[in-house]
């Protein structure tokens, strides 16, 4: 309960009036109808005379669970915020990784060889962001380490390790390696590491 309820409730359990509250604390009926309505509170020296009025103490009578809830759920809020940025954060470092060496790596696209390491290098940067986010808050296990292993092979060494002869059907094979990494690690790891919800 709120101050304001808590000193309207105790008022009314002891059968005291805002009238003799008044005048026991040399204050107005108004002043004590405004704390029983929130529009105001009561003075630190106030208060403590109307503990004693109403024969309770100054904790019990100033109830912070609600502000502690409010503070509480505005704080949720901002984690969720901030564990949405580095989900899909994580999601774009690795797309923009694995497109950008793609691109860079392939030969396909030589006309545009820096715009693929400027992706590359953005990738980059948001997987260390996310990365150093992750590691307070998380200890790696054997199985995330193996997959993330997996995931960087796949996307730097194994379109060139693939026997076929197309070079688009390298990519695309090592490509559908990196998804399935990134599923997994998402499905076990990232979307608990980053609550959303």
């Amino acid at each position: 309960m709120t101050l304001a309820e808590n000193i309207k409730n105790r008022r009314i359990n002891l059968k005291l009036s805002q009238e003799y509250i008044a005048d026991q604390l040399g204050i107005s009926r108004q002043a004590v109808a405004k704390w029983e309505s929130g529009k105001s509170e009561p003075s630190a020296a106030n208060l403590a005379e109307l503990a004693v009025l109403l024969e309770t103490n100054v904790s019990d009578l100033v109830d912070t669970s609600e502000k502690d809830e409010e503070i509480r759920q505005k704080n949720k809020g901002k984690e969720r915020q901030h564990n949405s940025k580095m989900l899909i954060g994580r999601f774009l470092a690795v797309a923009l990784v694995n497109a950008g060496w793609d691109g860079y790596s392939s030969g396909l696209y030589v006309d545009l060889p820096f715009y693929w390491l400027i992706l590359f290098g953005i990738g980059i940067i948001l997987m260390f962001i996310t990365s150093r986010d992750m590691s307070q808050r998380h200890r790696m296990d054997r199985f995330q380490i193996m997959v993330g292993i997996i995931m960087i092979f796949s996307i730097f060494f194994l379109p060139k390790m693939l026997p076929f002869h197309q070079t688009g059907i390298n990519y695309f094979l090592s490509d559908l390696l990196t998804a399935v990494c990134v599923i997994i690690l998402n499905l076990k790891y990232w979307r608990y590491i980053w609550k959303v919800r």
